[in-house]
């Protein structure tokens, strides 16, 4: 596992998990928006990743040469996938 798929598969992620929840959210503030990040990616990190088939993901990363760097990549998807959603409203 490189940083770009990391990347790309954490903002798929973050872009799936958002579009799922937007509807309960008010995207109309900057608070609104704030939250629903905040809450998104949140729940990728202590929901989403505790169900298979994330364990393979985790272990590709982990067994990859840079895990940190992986790691971050991922995180760093999630965001942006959720942000996207963000602004699709």
């Amino acid at each position: 596992m490189n940083k770009t798929d990391a990347y790309n598969q954490g903002k798929m992620t973050g872009y799936d998990i958002a579009r799922e929840n937007v509807s309960e959210y008010d995207l109309t503030t900057d608070d609104g928006r704030e939250k629903f990040v905040s809450d998104m990616c949140m729940h990728e990190a202590e929901t989403f990743r505790q169900y298979s088939p994330f364990e393979f993901t985790a272990k590709a990363f982990n067994d990859s040469r840079d895990p940190d760097g992986v790691w971050e990549a991922y995180d760093k998807g999630v965001y942006r996938g959720v942000c996207i959603a963000v602004k699709e409203g």
